[in-house]
Parts: structure tokens; sequence; C-alpha cells
């Protein structure tokens, strides 16, 4: 079976379970390892934007407290470069994300270039949806054309937020593959970090953050937005900054193979130690951010 054949056959198994990355849960992975065995990444992510027009308190990408910033498309290709080289192509999904996705001004640049160096990977953006109704044609032919798949968050308590129907107009439109992740997002899980040190291992072991989802920015991995995004936490609340260590990442330019980057998901991390996010899981409605560190820290815990 040759790979393009062989990534279609596997694309196809992919199990969904976490908001829309079609990864396979913990349990399921325990019982059966196979992404790494057959030295294949489940999920990369691209984070192309950091801010966001939404503007959602608890958002795990911190994004109501992000500077503008629009990943270079340079930049973009030169680490998809790279990720293809270490991989040999072998990744089931690549996501763009956010912040908002669709502010990226280069949107169909970094369509055209993901298209290119993984044309077997499932392919797809992460969006509120809102910003739909504002794009062009070429995008929505692109999207079409390179098989991305447009998943949405359907946020339908913010005012005027598109109905149903626009969303399968589009679909009718243009063929694309649009979904949501869910019939309306009610609730936000709390990341809930403190100063009060936790055991990292078990922390790890509890996220399902690690299982095969690797978030690259900048040449740098993280096994989780939380980790991939701490410094714009850091950045902005500095009374309570989170200590972050260089082993924390992985630098895609100092590796040379697939299994390297398995390694690195399969170690805890220093973050890990001051982070609840999918360990001790809590929730609260959502609602727009008003940018206080509650949102984000713990304040009644020690720090």
């Amino acid at each position: 079976m040759e790979r393009r054949d062989f990534l279609k056959y596997i694309l196809a198994a992919g199990a969904c379970t976490c908001c829309g990355c079609n990864i396979k849960s913990k349990d399921e992975a325990v019982k059966d390892d196979s992404f790494s065995e057959q030295n294949i990444l489940e999920i990369a992510k691209f984070p192309i934007c950091y801010h966001c027009n939404l503007n959602c308190a608890y958002c795990s990408h911190f994004s109501p407290i992000a500077p503008k910033y629009e990943m270079p498309v340079e930049v973009f290709e030169k680490d998809l470069i790279r990720l293809e080289k270490i991989t040999k192509g072998n990744i089931r999904q690549i996501a763009l994300m956010g912040g908002e996705p669709l502010l990226h001004k280069d949107i169909n640049k970094i369509i055209t270039i993901l298209s290119k160096h993984f044309p077997s990977s499932r392919k797809r953006i992460s969006t509120n949806g809102i910003l739909l109704k504002d794009m062009d044609e070429k995008f929505f032919k692109l999207c079409t054309e390179n098989n991305i798949e447009i998943k949405y968050s359907p946020y339908t308590g913010y005012k005027n937020y598109p109905k149903k129907e626009f969303f399968q107009k589009l679909k009718e439109k243009y063929g694309i593959i649009i979904n949501s992740t869910e019939e309306n997002v009610e609730k936000f899980e709390l990341i809930n970090l403190t100063k009060e040190k936790k055991d990292e291992s078990k922390n790890y072991d509890l996220c399902n953050k690690k299982i095969g989802c690797l978030q690259i920015n900048n040449g740098k991995c993280a096994p989780c937005s939380v980790i991939s995004n701490i410094e714009i936490f850091n950045d902005y609340f500095k009374e309570y900054k989170i200590p972050v260590y260089k082993t924390d990442y992985l630098d895609i330019y100092k590796i040379n193979s697939i299994e390297e980057i398995f390694k690195y998901l399969k170690t805890p991390k220093t973050v890990c130690k001051y982070c609840n996010f999918g360990c001790n899981i809590k929730t609260k409605p959502w609602k727009l951010s008003n940018k206080e560190v509650d949102e984000w820290y713990d304040i009644n815990k020690k720090g």
C-alpha cells in the first residue's frame, strides 16, 4: 500500500474525542498505542494568530490578553517543511488555530502552502465561525479544492452569531466540509493555574493533551495550548508568572526523527506542576472576558 493510500486509510479510522481534534482518547491510546508504533503523529496545530475577535473568558489560548500577532507566511512554511522532513509527512491531521485564524491576512497563502507540503493529511481550520461571512470566494474555493475542513465552535450566546442556515448555505454553495464542534458552546473548562505545586507526572498522565497532539509555534513545540501560550499569561500578569523552562518545549530544528517527538510527548512538563487543565476539571458558563487574572488563575490557592 502506498503512503498516500495508507494515510487515507488511517484518517478514516480516527476517533473524535476532543473539540474537533479527531484524536484518540487517552484510554484508547493506552490500549492501542498505534500512533507511535506506526510512526504517525495524530495532530499538529499551528496558532497562526494569537488574537481573536470574540474575547472569550477562560480561553486556553489566552487570546483576550494576547498581543495582535499573525504568524509570518515564511515562518509557517519553514516550520512546515521541517516538520515534513522529520515526520516524513506522517501526520493524520494538521489544524490552523488561533486566536482566530481567519484574522490572518494571508490565510489563502497559508492554505496553499499547507496543501502543498501535506497533501495526504487531513487539514482543518478551527474558527468561531463569525468571520466566515467576510471571507472572499477565493478562500472557500481553496478550501474546497484542497479538502480543508472548517470546524466552527457555535457561540450562539454571542450577539448576532450566524444561524445554522448560514453554515448550511456555505456547504451547499461551495461543497466545502464544514462542521460544528457541538450544538452550542455553553461552558468552558477552567485552566486554574496556581503557584501551589502539584505532581506534574500525575497531572500529565491525567491530561489528555499528550496523546499524539503537538502545538507548533515558531519552531517550538508544546503538547498543549496552555504550555504553548503560557508566556502570554506571564507577560500580562507578571505578578502571577508561571515558571517555564527550556525543557518544556521541543525545538524541531534540533531533532531529526518523529521518535524524538513521541519521547518528548511522553515526558511531563514543568508547567504541569501549576496547571489543572484537563486534570481536575471544573467549568463555568461561557462569557466574554474582563481580562481578570481569576479567569485563568485560582487566586484562592497559595501563591
